[in-house]
């Protein structure tokens, strides 16, 4: 089998579009979504001290936050 061969049985990989320098739309996105998450993380322990500083039990308090993780998205 000779290179030439080779090179011609990968015919069929589509070639990789070449990155373009910059922020593009998809840099910006993943940039946005990571503060969004550290956001609502932070919203969400709040929430969690809230409940169990009131009398609610941790495990109870717990699943009420894990539910509401992603609605605000």
């Amino acid at each position: 089998m000779s290179i030439k061969t080779f090179d011609s049985a990968l015919d069929f990989i589509p070639a990789a579009k070449p990155r373009t320098v910059g922020f593009s739309g998809g840099v910006l996105k993943a940039i946005g979504d990571t503060f969004f998450a550290i956001r609502e993380g932070i919203d969400l322990a709040g929430e969690y001290k809230e409940l169990t500083n009131r009398g609610m039990a941790s495990d109870v308090a717990a699943r009420k936050v894990f539910d509401k993780i992603g609605s605000k998205h």
